[in-house]
This record gives C-alpha cells, structure tokens and sequence, in this order.
C-alpha cells in the first residue's frame, strides 16, 4: 500500500492537515483524542510493525532496545548510561532511541526494534499513546521512572518526593511556598501540595510557574521562567519545588539575575539528584538509578524467559532528599 500523505491522514481523522503536522512533529498542544484519532488511522493503513516478523520464531539477537522520550535532561543520559553498562554485563548490547516527545516517532523506534528482532525492550514513553500497541507485542517491554497501567514497570515513588520535599521545606520554616512544572495535577505536586494541608498551609495557584513544551529544555524553561517572573515580580514565596534539577538550575540563574538571593530569600530543591544538583550544590530528591536499571533489567530478562507471573509488575522504589546549599537555611 502507498504511504498515506498528511492530506488523506487528515481526511480520515476528520482532522485539519495542519493538525496533522503537528501530531507527526510532537507538537505538545495537541489533545490526547486528536493525537489518538491520527494514531489510529496511521495504523490502520498499515503503519504497524511487520506481523510475519512478529511471528517467526526468533533467535535470541541479544539486543535489548532502548526508548527514551528525551536526552536533554541529564537524568536520563544517567539512565542510558547505567542501562547500557548493566546489559552489558548479561550479555547484552542496547539499541538507543530518542522519541523527542513525539508518538509517531516512538512508535517508528518500537518498529525498528521489532525489525532488528531485539529480545526486549525498556522505554521511557511519551504518553500512554503508544502503550497498547506495544502490550500486545510479542516482545517484552518494561517502563522505567513511570508507572503506566499496561506494562511492567520500575519507578521512584513520585508521591512520597513531593512529600519528602514539602516536609523539609515546612520543618524549616517555611510559610509561602513555589512549584515549577508541566503541570499542577502530577503525583509530585500531588505529594507536595498533600504535605502542606497535613500541616495547616494551602497552595496558592500564583506561586505555579508552569513549564510548556519539552520538561528539560533549558531555553524553554528560561522562557517561562522569565514570563512568570516579569509577570509577577519578585516572588511571594520563600520556597521553591522544581520538577526536574534543570527547573532548579533554571530558576536559581533567572533569580540570581535579578538579585534574588538562593537560599536566603528563595530556598529551592529539585527533583532526580543528577550531576547538575552535585556541581551547582543544589538540594534535589535521589532516584536511586543504580537500583533502579538492575531492577528493570532483571523484570525484563525474566519476561524474556518466561520466569514471572503473567500479572503486571509494578515496583516503586523509594526516594530520599539529598539536602546542599540551595535550600539550607531556616526561617525564623
């Protein structure tokens, strides 16, 4: 069958062409419906992984793929790197993939795997778009640092993070309280902000610096910094949660900047512990990566021989707070 043009996509999907191109390109303001409308009628025409691959009988190729949705952020260059090291010492090589929070890519990435025959996977999904299609593959896959409903999984436990870090923030003193994000209804929030109502304080949705686009890119996190800040001024809280230690470097420069002193006016802590909070001395929540890619490889080597119980794995691994200069301080 000839391959679709965006035209006849969006004909089918009852969709614009425009609307199209920016599901195609990982445009993030796409609704979830719309981008599973396009999905669903990319697959329908035939833009599936080949099915007599998936049904020979395969040889073990020892390769285990490898999708991540970004490498912007050092977390995740931290995961690939342990990742590869790990498969290594079973005998494995990796073949890597960048989604670039893009569906059709990922789903393009989960294409090659299955073409090079790899006896498993371990992704870092783009959103729950792809995830079905991939649980009916014959190939296992694992998730790591998210939890979704379809496959097996090995993450931190995001909501005892967000607790971890609104109980130091609140020991110390603390009254007005900051958030940066992609959005206020994650499970880190959702810790976070659970902490503050245990202990008498309510957050304000003003102190919400929201993060668009990609979640690690730092030019695109300094723009939104920098909007929220010339919108607001200086900032009515004395503590800043951040989503990702790129958030936290981020904020801590753009404030700087503007002669906002870290700690003593703003105390901050990040999220993943990565070699950035080390170098800079920020405060941020530990995943423990070590822990967690031996884990994930040992959920995967036993779904590829057969060796665990049919029934989703779900393993939350717990967090701790590894305090730096960024937030030691106490307010009176």
């Amino acid at each position: 069958m000839a391959k679709l043009t965006m035209k006849e996509i969006a004909r089918r999907a009852k969709v614009s062409q425009p609307t199209v191109s920016r599901v195609i390109n990982g445009h993030k303001g796409v609704s979830a419906e719309i981008v599973n409308a396009v999905m669903r009628v990319i697959e329908e025409a035939g833009y599936v992984p080949n099915k007599a691959a998936q049904t020979l009988k395969r040889s073990s190729a020892h390769i285990i793929g490898i999708s991540v949705k970004e490498i912007y952020n050092p977390y995740f260059v931290e995961i690939i790197d342990s990742l590869e090291l790990e498969a290594r010492k079973h005998g494995y090589s990796v073949l890597f993939h960048n989604s670039k929070f893009n569906p059709v890519t990922e789903w393009e990435n989960i294409q090659n795997f299955v073409s090079r025959q790899v006896d498993g996977m371990i992704i870092v999904p783009t959103g729950d778009f792809n995830l079905e299609r991939i649980s009916k593959l014959d190939i296992p896959a694992v998730v790591i640092t998210q939890s979704p409903a379809m496959l097996d999984s090995v993450a931190v436990n995001h909501i005892q993070a967000g607790k971890l870090a609104g109980e130091s923030f609140v020991h110390a003193g603390h009254k007005t309280f900051g958030y940066i994000g992609e959005e206020q209804s994650g499970e880190k929030f959702y810790g976070f902000e659970t902490v503050l109502q245990e202990n008498g304080f309510a957050f304000d949705s003003r102190h919400f610096i929201q993060v668009h686009d990609t979640s690690s890119n730092s030019f695109m996190i300094r723009r939104d910094i920098e909007q929220y800040l010339d919108q607001a001024g200086r900032p009515e809280f004395t503590c800043l949660f951040a989503g990702n230690d790129v958030m936290a470097l981020e904020f801590i420069r753009a404030a700087q900047e503007r002669q906002i002193r870290i700690p003593e006016e703003v105390s901050v802590i990040g999220f993943d512990d990565t070699y950035l909070s080390k170098v800079m001395e920020i405060s941020s929540i530990h995943q423990p990566i070590s822990d967690m890619v031996k884990t994930t490889l040992e959920v995967l080597l036993s779904r590829m021989d057969q060796e665990v119980p049919t029934s989703r794995v779900d393993i939350l691994m717990p967090p701790t707070l590894i305090e730096r200069r960024s937030s030691r301080i106490r307010r009176g």
